[in-house]
């Protein structure tokens, strides 16, 4: 399980770098907004697994 949770952060960590390439800044805002979301939820599932 581990390794599903390092690559769930990888994917979101690559998913905000293609977010910033974005021409709409509200859309950048957004989306980064959603990825911070779900990295709450990956650490909050690192808690519970540990």
């Amino acid at each position: 399980m581990k390794i599903t949770l390092a690559n769930a952060e990888a994917v979101l960590d690559e998913a905000l770098r293609d977010a910033d390439k974005l021409h709409s800044r509200e859309l950048r805002k957004v989306i980064a907004e959603y990825i911070e979301m779900q990295r709450e939820a990956v650490k909050a599932l690192r808690r519970k697994l540990h």
